[in-house]
This record gives C-alpha cells, structure tokens and sequence, in this order.
C-alpha cells in the first residue's frame, strides 16, 4: 500500500561551509591589534568592557554585550579603549550563503537566548578545536582535538547556524555608521555630532533655532545640546553662526551682491545684526573685511 507522507526538505538559509578561528579572550586596557584583511566572515562579540573597531577606514565602538561581523576582505582591526580591559570572542568562517549580506554595516545587542546559544557555541567549539597559540590567538590556526567529544564538529556548525538564524530575525539592529567616528579639524567626533554638523552645513542659509533643528532631526533639544557640548562648547547656535559667517565671507569676496542681499541671503534679521555678528567672529566689519581683501 502507498503511503501519503510527504517528506518535506529542508530550506538551508545558512550553510557554514568551514570555521578558521575561535576563541574567547581576556584582553588589557591597552590592547591593540594592527589590522588585517581576509576572505572569510569574522564575528566580534563584546562580552565585557568596549573595544574600537575599525572596518575599512571607519571607526566605531563596540559596547559589552554587543556583536557585529566584518565582511569578506575589509580591512578590521580592533584595540582597547586604554580605561577598561574587554572581554572579546572571536569568530571566524567560510559561508557563502547570500542571506549574510544582512549583517553587513550592523551591530547587534545580544538578548540572553542568543547570549545563551553563542555561550554554548564558544564552549562547544572549544571543546573541538583549539588554537595553535592560545596567548596569541589572532591569525593563529585551528587544530581539532583528538579529545573532542562526539559530533561537536556538527554542533559547532549548528550552533553558528542557529546563533545566525536569530540575529537575522532581529528588528532593531543599529547601524555601524550610527557609531562611526569622523575627523574634523584634527579632532575625532561621533556620528551623532556629524550629523548636527552636516545639517548646519547643508542649511546655512536657513533660519535655524534650536527647537527647530532638533525637530527637523527627529530629536529633542536637550539631546542635541548635550550632544553637541561634547564637541563644542559654545553650543549649536554659535556653531551655526560661525559656518554662517565663513559663507558671507565667500559671498563679499565674490562681489556678486551687496552686505543687504548677502544679509538676507543667510537668514538675518537685519543688515545691522547681520554687522554685529560679522564682527564679533572676524573683529571687523563686513565693509572693513571687504577692504582688506587683496585685489
């Protein structure tokens, strides 16, 4: 008699092909690694401490409780914050499966099923496979132990496979760039700065408050206050009164309109307030510094 089952297959989404490294370290508050680059996935998870990572040639911090990966052959390095001394697990794989390419540029917090499952994983793995050098784990190669117990090999892989499948499902990811440090004027500031930064930049002929601009941004103006102390100290406004006066000052060189139109132009109220804070950040007026320009 025929039966009527049907034997449904099942749909891999992740394939880990192989495993390179594995390790968990204790590292020094001022621990730090130059770089590499590989053909093959890495993932970092922070499970104490924080530690700067770089990907590319952007950097950005990576909290305790955190995990994110670095793609094939970009260029990652990671060190200390030179205050806490991190605890960081380190994986590294070969897998080819297209649905990786949702954890490019994100950071992930871990919840405690996932903590839980990368803690089993890395206990699993190392009870498979061991480093060459265990002081020196980076760029060392994997061994597999002639102790390892039955099938860990396979639950290593599954554990990896099923860590991936849940990070995939999370909603509320954050985005690595969210977290980039950025240089400007020989200092290092945070993505949340430059991006008030950009948007003064890209509106300096606007009439800007500070309720409106947090609005426009999406954020309250106690936190783009607090957040722009850590970079400036005399605040948003004066930022913005600046970069609206190194613009007058193109304009008056270029001689294409008058004091009243380059006034009006950049969103002052009058042609006399707009001389008042022309010459509180040059030290002349707006026709004396059209004087002093050489011909």
């Amino acid at each position: 008699m025929k039966d009527n089952f049907i034997r449904q297959k099942f749909k891999k989404v992740f394939n880990i092909d192989s495993i390179i490294t594995i390790f968990y370290m204790e590292f020094s508050k001022d621990f730090s690694y130059e770089g590499e680059r590989h053909d093959f996935w890495e993932m970092v998870y922070v499970d104490k401490g924080e530690v700067i990572c770089t990907a590319d040639t952007k950097q950005f911090v990576l909290k305790g409780g955190e995990l994110t990966f670095h793609k094939p052959n970009e260029f990652h390095n990671l060190s200390a914050n030179k205050n806490v001394a991190p605890n960081v697990s380190i994986i590294t794989f070969d897998c080819k499966s297209p649905a990786m390419n949702y954890f490019k540029g994100k950071i992930f917090k871990l919840s405690l099923t996932e903590k839980n499952t990368l803690s089993m994983l890395i206990e699993e793995g190392l009870s498979c496979y061991s480093m060459v050098d265990q002081k020196n784990p980076l760029l060392q190669q994997l061994i597999k132990l002639d102790s390892a117990p039955f099938g860990s090999s396979q639950m290593t892989k599954n554990l990896l496979e099923c860590l991936l499948i849940g990070l995939s499902r999370h909603k509320d990811s954050l985005d690595k760039k969210e977290r980039y440090n950025y240089m400007l004027d020989g200092a290092t500031i945070p993505h949340d700065v430059k991006e008030i930064i950009d948007f003064l930049e890209n509106n300096v002929y606007a009439k800007l408050s500070i309720d409106k601009i947090a609005d426009l941004l999406g954020k309250s103006p106690s936190a783009i206050k607090k957040t722009f102390s850590s970079f400036k100290r005399n605040g948003i406004i004066d930022y913005f009164n600046r970069l609206k006066i190194k613009e007058a000052k193109r304009l008056i060189r270029e001689k294409n309109y008058n004091f009243s139109q380059v006034s009006d132009m950049l969103g002052f109220d009058t042609p006399q307030y707009f001389s008042i804070v022309f010459k509180k950040y040059t030290k002349m007026s707006p026709k004396e510094y059209k004087n002093s320009i050489l011909p």
